[in-house]
């Protein structure tokens, strides 16, 4: 199985990706990403870098969020799980009852 080589990444990514990184449940961004992210590791949202701070500014906003993965990782088959997931998540407004 892939071990992390890294006990901390501080890193920089367009806000929406950034805060999709981050979403907890019942958040409108919560989504597969969320869910397998904050199962490999520990995510947070550090602060928002305004477009300005870059020259020529983008015409997009930056957050920065520092993730740390979890040791030891959770013993899962990683497959299966993520199955799972994008069966969960595969029709957007839809309960879980509904899709099983």
């Amino acid at each position: 199985s892939h071990r992390p080589l890294f006990r901390c990444a501080v890193l920089m990514f367009q806000r929406e990706f950034a805060m999709r990184l981050v979403a907890k449940p019942g958040d409108p961004l919560f989504c597969r990403l969320s869910i397998n992210a904050q199962l490999l590791s520990t995510t947070s949202h550090l602060m928002k870098v305004s477009r300005n701070s870059f020259r020529p500014p983008p015409k997009v906003e930056s957050s920065v969020v520092r993730i740390e993965p979890k040791n030891p990782p959770p013993p899962i088959n990683f497959k299966e799980w993520d199955g799972l997931v994008r069966l969960c998540f595969s029709r957007k407004n839809k309960t879980l009852g509904g899709i099983f």
